[in-house]
């Protein structure tokens, strides 16, 4: 293992490591969103491709309305988290400075799946609930769960155990916690906007007129945005949970190394979820 100085971290300090851990894990970190949202992302073209041929040939199926976008949610639900979860395996360890491979990122969170896909909509229905009573409580909850999946997948929590972990750790710190998902949030933004213009740049540049060819040419540039952005936005989640952890339990990194390997879980006396 690497040894490092492990320390609390401001955010432009947190930022700079997650490009630096980016740009040194390059090839892992995008193997391992890669191997998840291409299929996806090729199911889903399948899917856009046949709903056009049809509505072309005016006879659109029930299920190609209806039946395909119910499965490609629940596709994409199951993808993300498994994508989510094994990212930020691979960048804890890479963080810590273990070596790890993407099979081995999938095979220690596969069994963790049912309750990553609960957490992620338990999390969504309180910032939904949040942002349907009023904006401001959509964003604090948002906030306030931010942790929710790496304590999840670091400390082999149960869902509302790890809605209540992320609470305790992110409390006193919601500023910092936003500052760091705007600037997440923002390079999504950036990112999607140059690959959507490339996207529309190659089909005027080809004079496509096809709409099942332009259709494609867009997804697949989102899909490359989407790879290109997901490795940013774990290991910001990362970084800020260790970031959290040596400021309220002190760990430095060969405690924490240890501690993450041996502890099932946190004590019961953890917060329920409110």
């Amino acid at each position: 293992m690497t040894t490092q100085q492990f320390e609390p971290m401001s955010s432009g300090q947190i930022l700079d490591k997650v490009f630096r851990l980016y740009k040194e894990n390059f090839v892992r970190f995008i193997a391992t969103v890669a191997i998840i949202q291409v299929p996806l992302a090729l199911i889903t073209m399948i899917w856009l491709a046949t709903v056009v041929a049809q509505i072309r040939t005016g006879e659109p199926s029930t299920a190609g309305l209806i039946v395909g976008p119910l499965a490609l949610t629940f596709l994409s639900i199951v993808g993300q988290s498994l994508c989510n979860g094994a990212l930020i395996k691979s960048i804890s360890e890479s963080y810590l400075g273990n070596e790890v491979t993407v099979s081995e990122s999938y095979r220690f969170i596969l069994p963790k799946l049912g309750t990553l896909i609960w957490a992620s909509i338990l999390v969504g229905l309180v910032v939904m609930v949040g942002f349907v009573l009023l904006i401001v409580p959509g964003i604090i909850f948002l906030l306030v769960y931010y942790l929710t999946i790496p304590a999840i997948v670091l400390e082999n929590l149960k869902a509302r155990q790890g809605m209540g972990r992320s609470k305790l750790l992110v409390k006193g710190n919601l500023g910092k916690v936003f500052v760091i998902g705007l600037v997440v949030i923002l390079i999504g933004i950036i990112v999607g906007q140059v690959f959507e213009y490339l996207g529309g740049f190659l089909v005027q540049a080809a004079a496509v007129t096809d709409l099942k060819t332009s259709i494609l040419i867009g997804q697949m540039s989102s899909l490359i945005g989407q790879v290109l952005v997901m490795p940013i936005g774990a290991a910001a989640v990362i970084l800020l949970y260790y970031d959290m952890r040596i400021r309220k339990e002190g760990f430095d990194l060969e405690m924490l190394a240890k501690s993450l390997g041996t502890e099932g879980a946190v004590s019961d006396e953890q917060p329920p979820v409110q």
